[in-house]
């Protein structure tokens, strides 16, 4: 890239934010998710914005987090899904814990040169009756491995999921997120080529 202030530009196959008119009938839609996240309904602007944005339309995240709200982050990537805009996640800092689910789901991925990323389990806790808080365990168990490996397949290996799940914090710079980024998007750019190729044979 021309702009040596960023690490990478990867193209994949995705505390108010504002929206800039475009000299075309796009818009780019602009958000900073700095600080903790909260809880959903402080974002509630943000998802109808990006939910409805056009296919023509941008929208750009900003990133400079620790982490927080785990069920506000499974909503962000249910509506960067929903979107048909382009959306780019760019991080200025940190991108940790809860954040790093909502870069994974961008289509466009910027990081800024002495960024830290944390990849780490869950935090929660139980209440109730014995019996319920062993069920809740075991139900929390399942459901965040099943999480975890979907969120970051191709992207952290099975071991290093493992060891997640084991309560291990995994570190990485700016660097090496972004080659494993640029791995993981040649992997699924070969496996679209593939299916298209055995679609037209079929």
């Amino acid at each position: 890239m021309a702009d040596n202030n960023i690490l990478s530009l990867l193209e994949s196959g995705r505390n108010s934010g504002y929206t800039i008119p475009s000299k075309s009938t796009a818009s780019i839609h602009e958000f900073y998710l700095s600080g903790e996240i909260e809880e959903p309904d402080q974002y509630i602007e943000w998802f109808d914005t990006i939910r409805h944005a056009r296919e023509t339309d941008q929208v750009k995240i900003y990133i400079n987090s620790c982490g927080g709200d785990l069920y506000t982050a499974i909503q962000f990537m249910r509506v960067l899904y929903d979107t048909a805009a382009e959306v780019t996640c760019s991080v200025e800092g940190a991108c940790m814990s809860a954040a790093t689910m909502i870069f994974m789901c961008a289509d466009v991925f910027e990081v800024t040169p002495h960024s830290t990323f944390m990849f780490h389990n869950y935090s929660g806790g139980t209440f109730g009756k014995g019996g319920e808080m062993i069920d809740q365990l075991q139900h929390e168990r399942k459901w965040s491995a099943r999480l975890m490996n979907e969120i970051y397949a191709d992207f952290l290996t099975e071991a290093e999921v493992t060891q997640i799940l084991e309560n291990r914090d995994i570190w990485m710079d700016g660097e090496e997120v972004v080659e494993r980024m640029n791995s993981r998007m040649e992997k699924m750019a070969k496996e679209a080529k593939e299916a298209l190729s055995k679609k037209s044979v079929d």
